[in-house]
């Protein structure tokens, strides 16, 4: 029985596991702020944290440490520039020697190269439709929460700011009509859609805030499916 519940717990977790979201939030305003994370985990990448200076950080043993650190790190790199060297050399010598081999072996395979160009030809054509079919099958499964897109357009002149205020406004709604049928979207109570152009402004500001989940369930899925596909290929490789 006991190890029933321990099967039952083992399914459980992983079943959670599966059910867990990959993160990653990004929000663009005054700074670029880039968050991803697992689950309830979530880590800010952009900007980083900066580390707070200490003033015992600078003491004289701490120096002396730096000094020492930096004399090993300079002697280890003239040894490492010299074992460089001595391997550069025997390497020029394996390379004649390995294009010697190389053109003994390409005489050899002269009958067989129609054939191998043939095959590598049938897996590139092969692994372009598993993508196809895969790529968007996997973005199907991506929910993205919609909160802000809003640009201030700036240009040379009126005509060139109105001219830039079109192409832009044009490019934003096809972004929200792409994730609106490729993805799960969703729009926030209070967001913000603003293309807008500044006549007198210097420089174009863009203001962006977009969330995309993705369950790991789904990711998996799509990498059981390309394994499945890569021993196919191999398979059907060794038959022929």
């Amino acid at each position: 029985m006991i190890a029933l519940y321990i099967i039952l717990g083992i399914v459980f977790f992983f079943a959670l596991l599966c059910m867990m979201k990959i993160k990653v939030y990004v929000r663009l305003t005054d700074e670029l702020r880039l968050k991803a994370g697992f689950g309830p985990v979530l880590l800010t990448l952009i900007p980083k944290k900066k580390k707070a200076v200490r003033a015992e950080d600078y003491s004289w043993k701490k120096h002396q440490k730096r000094l020492k650190r930096d004399e090993e790190a300079r002697r280890k790199k003239a040894e490492k520039a010299a074992a460089k060297a001595a391997a550069k050399a025997e390497q020029a010598k394996k390379k004649a020697e390995a294009a010697r081999l190389a053109e003994e072996a390409e005489k050899a395979a002269e009958d067989t190269d129609a054939d191998r160009d043939t095959n590598k030809l049938e897996t590139i054509l092969a692994l372009v439709s598993f993508a196809l079919d895969e790529v968007p099958c996997l973005i199907s499964y991506c929910e993205t929460d919609f909160r802000m897109l809003s640009v201030t357009v700036c240009g040379k002149d009126a005509a060139d700011t109105a001219v830039k205020t079109g192409q832009i406004s044009a490019a934003a709604s096809l972004l929200l009509e792409l994730l609106r049928n490729k993805t799960r979207m969703h729009v926030a109570r209070n967001a913000v859609i603003d293309v807008q152009p500044d006549f007198v402004g210097e420089k174009t500001r863009f203001e962006v805030d977009f969330r995309f989940r993705l369950r790991l369930f789904s990711v998996l899925r799509v990498g059981w499916h390309t394994f499945v596909w890569f021993v196919k290929q191999k398979i059907a490789e060794a038959r022929a």
